[in-house]
């Protein structure tokens, strides 16, 4: 009986502790279940947190419980991140490496390192993210922001300024620099080592260092210096820019340069391994240089555009005129050019497009292909005389034309007469011609460089011709003189040279002869005593230098509409 009853208080007791054991259990679950579901909900908190965790500083400036803004704004007050600056590296020959933040990608802003602290805290996994704020939390977080370089661009850079150095170290490291020639003592053996100064600029830049940078290149020997082979690589004589008529440009100027040997060697001599010899230059500037020229060239006209009428023209005449205009217009000549009419137009035919006009050939008035053209040589010519230039060949029409002067036409035919002037001017000069159909004239002017200011004005003088000796007081023609008056800037006359004799004839129809008077009635003649021998007139003279005006007069022949040749 009493083993039955101690067996079922036995059995009673285990009963209980089961029982307790399951509470406690239970309860263990429970409290388990209520940290794990509280560690959850604090790592989602912090997960999901706009603000940094505690205790975290960039560089320096501390940033914890700071939104991204917030820390933005404390990092910019105390000068982080605005922007970066630039490192510049000292190279051979001064040349200055620099590099700005901004060619290379390298700017830091203080939103960006604000940003950079904000994820340190929320990069990772919620149990991460609470590892991380636990870590802050004790001991804190000290962050370094810093700029991310684009090494791609930074390359293109630093090779390109490294080949620019080494272009110019040549044998002996030389370059011209203003008045003084720098060479470098040992330049041959001077190295460069892109790799190394590309990583020392990139981590200047993530490290935020700005300014100038050491860097040394290395020179591993020493080179001779061959004087006479640098004078004639550098020294050179001063040449003027100059007009390129083939290429049309202008051929820059080149600036003298030279420096004494002697002088020059010395101061290598004395000069330690990897110095910059400085050695003096003398500097000779041209008397034309590029900008000048070609601010002077065809600048200025010689005297008015030569303007004639066309007025009586035939529409033939008027087409072969502005043939003509097209073939001369534009052409330059250079200094020392010959230009020929006949080569500029070349020969007047009909497949080229002339037409049939009046001409004066062999002393008669004749339809010519390309009747009309020496209108325009005749402009021409007397464009020639305003601008000074030397007259070569130059015949004047066989009757007399009244679209210009008497003495400043000029006729031209294929074959001959020719007219031809050179430009013995220093400058090249441009033709200019064009035909204006609203007002019905033909304009030529040469433009070219006017150095001095003088003007030519040209005068002349005419007298009659009386060549029928069967009536010797009627005037068949008359001639010309023409004068070259040079005159300078200030209007005084300098010189005044004849030009050219013409003689020009009436046209037959025009020359007005004496009305005979009627004959009288014949009386009878007495019969000498003795025979008498008649006397003859004395046989006419011609002067040998013709009597004319000193100053101009207008010429004096019959009206007469047709233009000529």
């Amino acid at each position: 009986m009493k083993r039955e009853t101690e067996r079922k208080h036995l059995a009673e007791k285990r009963y209980k502790a089961r029982k307790r054991a399951k509470v406690v259990t239970i309860v263990c679950v429970a409290v388990v279940a209520l940290l794990l579901a509280g560690a959850a909900g604090f790592g989602v908190y912090v997960s999901g947190s706009d603000s940094i965790y505690p205790k975290v500083s960039v560089n320096g400036v501390a940033v914890g419980g700071m939104t991204v803004t917030e820390a933005a704004a404390a990092l910019q007050a105390e000068g982080i991140g605005e922007g970066g600056g630039s490192v510049t590296v000292a190279l051979p020959l001064e040349h200055t490496l620099t590099v700005n933040a901004a060619d290379v990608s390298a700017e830091l802003s203080a939103a960006e390192a604000a940003q950079q602290a904000y994820d340190y805290c929320h990069g990772g996994t919620v149990v991460e993210n609470v590892m991380a704020y636990v870590r802050c939390l004790v001991k804190g977080a000290a962050l370094e922001a810093k700029p991310t370089v684009d090494e791609a661009a930074l390359g293109d850079i630093v090779r390109s300024e490294v080949t620019k150095v080494k272009a110019g170290l040549m044998t002996s490291g030389v370059e011209v620099k203003g008045e003084t020639l720098e060479v470098i003592k040992g330049a041959s053996a001077v190295e460069i080592d892109e790799t190394e100064l590309l990583g020392l600029i990139k981590a200047a830049f993530e490290e935020m260092r700005y300014g100038e940078l050491d860097y040394e290149v290395e020179v591993n020997a020493s080179v001779e210096l061959d004087i006479d082979e640098l004078y004639d690589s550098i020294c050179c004589e001063a040449e003027d820019a100059y007009y390129d008529k083939e290429k049309n440009e202008v051929v820059e100027s080149v600036t003298g340069v030279s420096f004494d040997r002697a002088e020059a060697q010395k101061l290598w001599d004395a000069a330690e391994l990897g110095e910059t010899v400085e050695i003096p230059l003398t500097i000779t500037e041209p008397e034309k240089d590029t900008e000048y020229v070609e601010s002077r060239l065809f600048a200025d006209s010689f005297g008015e555009p030569v303007v004639t009428t066309l007025a009586g023209s035939t529409q033939n005449r008027i087409t072969n005129i502005k043939l003509a205009v097209e073939a001369i217009n534009g052409i330059i000549l250079a200094p020392g050019e010959q230009f020929s009419y006949n080569d500029a137009l070349g020969e007047r035919t009909a497949e080229r497009g002339y037409k049939a006009a009046g001409a004066y050939a062999n002393g008669e008035v004749v339809q010519e292909i390309g009747g009309g053209i020496c209108q325009v040589s005749s402009s021409l010519y007397y464009a020639a005389l305003l601008a000074n230039l030397q007259i070569d060949v130059r015949v004047c029409h066989y009757f007399p034309v009244a679209y210009l002067p008497p003495g400043l036409d000029a006729t031209v035919s294929w074959g001959g007469p020719e007219f031809k002037f050179t430009n013995d001017r220093d400058w090249p000069i441009k033709i200019v011609a064009s035909v204006d159909t609203t007002k019905n004239t033909v304009s030529v002017q040469l433009l070219g460089t006017d150095e001095d200011g003088s003007y030519v004005q040209m005068t002349y003088a005419t007298w009659l011709v009386y060549g029928n000796s069967e009536y010797p007081e009627t005037a068949t023609g008359y001639k010309a003189v023409t004068y070259r008056n040079i005159y300078d800037k200030n209007g005084t006359l300098l010189s005044k040279e004849q030009e050219a004799y013409s003689e020009y004839r009436y046209h037959e129809e025009d020359i007005v002869y004496p009305t005979p008077s009627p004959s009288p009635t014949p009386t009878p003649t007495p019969t000498p005593t003795e025979p008498v021998e008649p006397s003859l007139p004395p046989e006419p003279t011609e002067p040998t230098e013709p009597v004319y005006p000193t100053e101009p007069t207008e010429p004096v022949f019959p009206e007469d509409p047709f233009f000529g040749a």
